[in-house]
């Protein structure tokens, strides 16, 4: 990769999403510095419909004051069997003893 198609942090190369979520997010937080009486008017809106029993208001409230609940991700092999990992150990030994080898070649030893 040259240094003109570094690869833009949280994506791949061409995906501009991240800086237009970073062009947003810089001008909200310049309007929000600029008048904060706007987000006051906001975060009171926000709470007025959770205490009214919109969820998704509540649940916004929660995630921000409590941050989002933590997600399980089962992983599984084909047909929904364990994933088979009898090679690892093998693999970990192999890979050490290349990283061992590439170590003492660069030390001279």
């Amino acid at each position: 990769m040259t240094s003109d198609t570094k690869k833009p942090s949280g994506g791949q190369i061409g995906n501009t999403n991240q800086q237009v979520r970073g062009a947003f997010a810089a001008m909200l937080r310049r309007k929000v510095t600029q008048n904060p009486k706007k987000l006051e008017a906001i975060v009171d809106n926000l709470l007025t419909l959770a205490e009214a029993g919109e969820s998704w208001a509540v649940r916004e409230l929660s995630d921000r004051l409590d941050g989002k609940a933590i997600s399980a991700v089962e992983m599984s092999g084909p047909d929904g069997n364990p994933i088979e990992v009898e090679q690892a150990g093998t693999f970990a030994k192999e890979l050490m003893a290349v990283l061992l080898s590439k170590r003492q070649k660069e030390s001279g030893n």
